[in-house]
């Protein structure tokens, strides 16, 4: 959710740039990591002997994920951005929701890695070591984002609850699954 969330914050500064890019450029790096999944590049296993959960999945991102590919992941970003709008301020914005992405991964998100696993490990790999954690920083950096997007704006009682409900609670739902 604070994937999605910071789309929010994004549509607030440049509110012209269409919704179906801001939210290609802050799930791209996950786009391809369920598609190189399903090409069997990467693995997503899930494990546990109360099924699968964030915390027991065994995941293996190394080029959808790592340090490396993300530089050309955010050059990509931007760069559709720019081919499909021609303004490079949603390119720039494209290229900050996807690294915006990865970085909150590091915080809180399965382990990354420079390139492969073999080499540095980046992170906190909280979805393994601290899910309790991992889900309050998405709700917090949720509710940060609506609060952005929200402030000095007409909303009815009604779109802030569910805004707050949405970013704020949801990711808790990870808990139960």
């Amino acid at each position: 959710m604070g994937h999605a969330a910071t789309t929010l914050v994004a549509k607030r500064a440049a509110p012209k740039i269409p919704w179906w890019l801001l939210l290609f450029s802050a799930f791209l790096i996950d786009i391809a990591m369920f598609t190189f999944v399903a090409l069997g590049i990467e693995t997503m296993t899930p494990s546990g002997a109360d099924g699968p959960s964030l915390a027991t999945q065994i995941v293996e991102m190394t080029f959808s994920h790592d340090l490396i590919p993300q530089i050309g992941w955010t050059l990509l970003a931007g760069a559709i951005a720019f081919a499909v709008t021609r303004r490079s301020d949603f390119a720039l914005i494209a290229m900050a929701l996807s690294l915006a992405h990865w970085l909150g991964d590091l915080v809180a998100g399965y382990g990354h890695f420079v390139f492969g696993p073999d080499s540095q490990p980046l992170g906190t790999d909280w979805y393994h070591l601290n899910l309790s954690a991992a889900l309050t920083f998405e709700a917090a950096l949720g509710v940060l984002c609506v609060f952005i997007f929200t402030r000095r704006r007409s909303f009815s009682s009604g779109a802030l609850v569910g805004l707050y409900g949405l970013f704020g609670a949801l990711p808790f739902v990870f808990f139960v699954i």
